[in-house]
């Protein structure tokens, strides 16, 4: 049975992440471990975490010494499961989730082999509606326009031109959702989690970058599913203030095109040692031509 630890990242909101952690107790599979990372919350989470928790040798709860956000709280928290619990897989999933099937473990760990370095579900919303496969426009200069609106609309002005809709054809790639998120051991070669600089946003299409510059691949299972409450965390800690969430959009997009830049550079690297390697092949057989010998062709 492969070693599975999950990672809770708890922000104010403990509630929700109680209702979670409960629900991971009616799975079937044998977990090895629960990290509960209490984000520096200003109230008495971390408190009542603990207490709840404080006889049960299968779930840590840690107390963080500033809000270090999104991806760094969860960083942390994989860090400590990959070292407590020993494990090969960490699942990071929000706190105000809810897990309904019983076999959701091995669902997912069903499609994992070599290359794999993300699995994830299907996300359920209120209502019986589904959030399958996130699609994100990746494109270089849809990033810088998502940033110089962001920009604009901090600043109290909107360009007419942002409000021109997108070209049908756009650049979207399949991105898995950010509230489940299954690592492998493939990805832990490279990576020891998120791409820390973000506090909140862009975190899924970073992820995506990460992956590709190794070939690693993002597997979305259809039959899994995991409940989402959405925006609970951000609800309490500042009401999903629109000016709140475009600082951290901006911020992370600003990081999220480095990434893009990145790539297209790997990108053009790749292929020009491609070529010249397909001209170092050519000449090489032009020289054998040229003292009457060929190269062996079978």
């Amino acid at each position: 049975m492969n070693k599975v630890s999950v990672v809770i990242l708890n922000y104010l909101n403990y509630l929700d992440t109680i209702e979670c952690v409960e629900s991971i107790f009616e799975m079937n599979y044998e977990l090895e471990g629960i990290v509960i990372v209490d984000n520096h919350s200003n109230n008495e989470s971390y408190k009542i975490l603990s207490k709840k928790y404080k006889n049960n040798n299968r779930i840590i709860v840690i107390r963080t010494g500033q809000n270090y956000g999104f991806a760094k709280g969860n960083n942390i928290g994989i860090a400590i499961a990959r070292q407590r619990f020993h494990t090969d897989f960490v699942l990071v999933v929000n706190n105000d989730t809810i897990f309904e099937q019983k076999d959701f473990f091995e669902k997912l760990l069903n499609h994992y082999e070599h290359g794999v370095g993300m699995i994830g579900s299907a996300i359920h919303l209120k209502g019986d509606a589904t959030q399958k496969e996130f699609l994100y426009d990746l494109s270089f200069i849809e990033m810088l326009k998502i940033i110089l609106e962001l920009y604009l609309i901090q600043c109290g002005k909107v360009i007419w031109l942002f409000m021109v809709p997108a070209p049908k054809k756009r650049n979207e790639k399949k991105i898995i959702q950010g509230c489940a998120i299954l690592f492998t051991p493939d990805f832990f070669k490279h990576y020891s989690g998120f791409y820390k600089k973000t506090f909140l946003y862009a975190e899924e299409p970073i992820l995506y970058f990460m992956c590709k510059k190794y070939s690693l691949r993002q597997i979305y299972v259809h039959d899994t599913f995991i409940y989402h409450k959405v925006n609970q965390s951000s609800e309490m800690s500042f009401h999903n203030d629109v000016n709140v969430k475009n600082n951290y959009r901006r911020q992370s997009y600003g990081y999220l095109v480095w990434w893009i830049i990145k790539d297209k550079v790997n990108e053009t690297v790749k292929k020009l040692l491609q070529n010249q390697n397909i001209k170092e092949i050519y000449e090489s057989t032009a020289d054998l031509k040229n003292y009457g010998l060929e190269s062996e062709k079978k």
